[in-house]
């Protein structure tokens, strides 16, 4: 038999949820007697993340949320990426259950479309073939990297969150190692269920890119604060009108031909309401990360109690 090396598993939970997460990790094609599971319960992912690791008996951390759903063979294809010195991370997409109600349906075809996501697109769909990346592909929901390397660059930031594994994955990069994304190294979990969830996910994105920049300013990308400055163009058109509004025109009109495209392609009439989806999440993701540039040299890591569980497997 292959020599697998040892596996723990660590996945935060918040109070009230359930961690659906725990019959997938069972189902895994990998040696039980090379897995551990721990939950842990708190309000501060990042800082459960981390006190979990420092007690891992795993060689390599496999995160998942508690909603994450991997595939049977998903935890092989990801570590078999780790095998070279210079490779710290890999991952690959949480995609949408293929049977799921409109309004879910319709947030998960937003974030899969590069209109509204740029690169992250690709974190939500199966895209390409296994490739060297940024943070910009990888989620923290399914995503596995080499213990001693987590600990040696001091982990999660606990300030951060969500965002705190693209600080993370920024300082790999910067120190000269690799990322990798595997499309069929894939989890299967639900997109956000109500339009309330799905604003509130939007906000808590775009203000956890603001505060990593401040955090760690070399992460800056100017592509990341397009949403931010369309706000600031949104309030001067709205007060000056005249020909300033032509490029929002045309911005309507590159999401509608999108939607159309998508429509025909996909023969879902759903996607017609892309436009709308697509409008608001630049718009909530520019006001998240305005709010999180302006929050963040106020921030304090909140850590609190938790509680660790280990599973049996």
């Amino acid at each position: 038999m292959q020599d697998y090396p040892f596996v723990t598993i660590v996945v935060p939970v918040k109070p009230g949820l359930t961690p659906d997460v725990v019959d997938a990790v069972k189902r895994l094609d990998y040696p039980k007697d090379k897995l551990e599971l721990f939950l842990v319960y708190g309000k501060n992912p990042s800082f459960q993340r981390n006190e979990v690791v420092k007690q891992a008996k795993g060689k390599i951390i496999y995160f998942l949320d508690n909603d994450s759903l991997p595939e049977k063979e998903t935890l092989k294809k990801l570590i078999k990426h780790l095998e070279p010195e210079d490779v710290a991370i890999a991952g690959g997409p949480s995609i949408a259950p293929k049977k799921i109600s409109s309004l879910p349906y319709l947030f998960g075809k937003t974030l899969e479309s590069v209109i509204c996501s740029g690169a992250s697109a690709n974190r939500y769909k199966r895209s390409g073939s296994v490739r060297f990346t940024t943070e910009k592909e990888i989620i923290l929901c399914n995503m596995v990297m080499k213990k001693d390397l987590f600990l040696a660059f001091g982990g999660l930031n606990e300030k951060l969150y969500p965002n705190e594994e693209n600080e993370l994955m920024e300082k790999v990069k910067h120190s000269g190692y690799k990322i990798v994304y595997d499309p069929d190294g894939y989890i299967i979990r639900m997109p956000r269920k109500t339009l309330k969830a799905f604003v509130k996910q939007i906000f808590n994105y775009g203000r956890g890119r603001g505060e990593q920049t401040v955090f760690y300013p070399k992460s800056f990308r100017l592509i990341n604060f397009v949403p931010m400055f369309f706000l600031f163009y949104l309030f001067f058109v709205f007060y000056f009108k005249g020909v300033y509004i032509y490029p929002l025109i045309f911005y309507f009109f590159i999401l509608f031909v999108d939607a159309l495209i998508k429509t025909f392609k996909e023969k879902d009439l759903r996607l017609l309401l892309l436009p709308l989806t697509s409008f608001l999440l630049h718009v909530v993701y520019g006001v998240g990360t305005l709010y999180g540039i302006l929050k963040a040299p106020f921030k304090k890591a909140y850590k609190g109690e938790i509680k660790i569980e280990k599973v049996a497997l």
